[in-house]
């Protein structure tokens, strides 16, 4: 936790750096649209964008993984069930060949 923490601190000051020295004012044009700012925070509002749609990308991937997790976890539980039914059959079996044994 403490070395997350530390990691987030040294990117925040590089990318206030980044941002320092990177202020000077560019025109954006695309389309019909026309409009200044930062250079700084047009590169870090891209790189946001990018790693939301490769977020958005990834979810049916999470989704099916997910999926597959439940599916395990569900078929763990009915073969614990299982071994669990035949332990007392075997247990019980056990207990009536012995029964059986000492009535001889």
């Amino acid at each position: 936790m403490e070395f997350y923490l530390i990691l987030a601190a040294i990117l925040g000051i590089f990318i206030a750096i980044f941002a320092i020295q990177n202020a000077a004012a560019v025109t954006v044009k695309f389309l019909l649209w026309e409009f200044q700012s930062s250079l700084a925070v047009l590169i870090i509002i891209s790189m946001l964008a990018g790693m939301l749609l490769v977020f958005l990308l990834s979810i049916p991937g999470r989704i099916k993984r997910r999926k597959e997790l439940y599916d395990k976890q569900k078929k763990i539980r009915e073969l614990e069930k299982r071994l669990s039914e035949l332990e007392t059959q075997k247990e019980t079996f056990q207990a009536s060949s012995q029964e059986g044994g000492s009535q001889k």
